[in-house]
């Protein structure tokens, strides 16, 4: 059973043969690639809002690849330990849908797995993976699920919004948070900017009980230039390369880079 709810008044969405309806006459269409659209225009600042789609196929070449499958492990092996089958799941910030599909396949199970990204492009191709999975473009400031209707929330690299976080989890409910430390893909940094800011994380703590947190770390082995170039454009360094150092591109190939993140699973009382 789904737990969709309108972006507009936040009240239930029901089938109603290929749309969601709710009580109050809001409709929205599942489009013909299987997936719903219910980011309302006052919550995107442009038309196109998110990840373009450079950046997106870059990421889906990169994570189809397995270079950030230690990262996928960690996120299951949290996911089995603090919450059982079948779940409500919902991952926060999909973007293209690899880490939402892999966690519906190594589940295995009747859990209703969500995936919602502000970037239409990116719901788009997350559908290619599977259409057993409820894709939504939508705002993480405004997530059109029910209230207190989910069991965990995944944020991998993305931003969250702790009151609707608090407003859509259960009771005791999850989140399992994925962010980046310091000396996250640090080689990629030296050949990029001039020096290299250490800037405290607090901002990106949330405040609710924590549960486990702990940094995980490995060195992957990026194979050919293209596999270099991929992890790159995927992330906002490669924008911020300035017109002098556009050069370093160009000397890229095997690359050595280090994963450097922290995991914190939080419990909302």
């Amino acid at each position: 059973m789904h737990h969709l709810a309108c972006p507009k008044c936040h009240e239930p969405l029901i089938l109603d043969g290929k749309s969601y309806r709710c009580q109050n006459g809001h409709c929205y269409d599942i489009a013909k690639q299987k997936y719903i659209n219910l980011l309302l225009n006052p919550d995107k600042a442009t038309n196109n809002p998110g990840d373009n789609k450079e950046s997106l196929l870059c990421r889906q070449h990169h994570l189809n690849k397995g270079y950030y499958d230690g990262i996928l492990n960690e996120v299951m092996h949290c996911l089995t330990k603090y919450t059982s089958s079948p779940r409500q799941l919902l991952d926060l910030g999909c973007g293209e849908g690899y880490y939402t599909y892999r966690i519906k396949e190594l589940l295995n199970d009747d859990s209703t797995i969500y995936g919602l990204d502000i970037s239409k492009i990116g719901i788009q191709m997350a559908t290619k993976y599977t259409k057993d999975i409820y894709w939504i473009v939508g705002n993480s400031k405004n997530i059109p699920i029910d209230d207190h209707s989910l069991d965990v929330i995944t944020a991998l690299f993305t931003v969250v919004n702790a009151q609707e976080i608090e407003r859509c989890l259960k009771k005791n409910g999850y989140i399992i948070h994925v962010t980046a430390n310091p000396y996250h893909l640090v080689e990629f940094k030296e050949l990029i900017y001039d020096e290299i800011k250490i800037k405290s994380d607090q901002h990106i703590r949330l405040p609710f009980s924590v549960v486990e947190s702990y940094d995980y770390k490995q060195t992957i082995h990026l194979q050919t230039k293209e596999d270099t170039l991929n992890l790159l454009q995927m992330t906002p360094h490669y924008y911020h390369i300035k017109k002098e150092r556009r050069h370093v591109l160009d000397t890229l190939g095997e690359f050595d880079v280090t994963i450097d993140i922290r995991i914190t699973v939080y419990q909302v009382s």
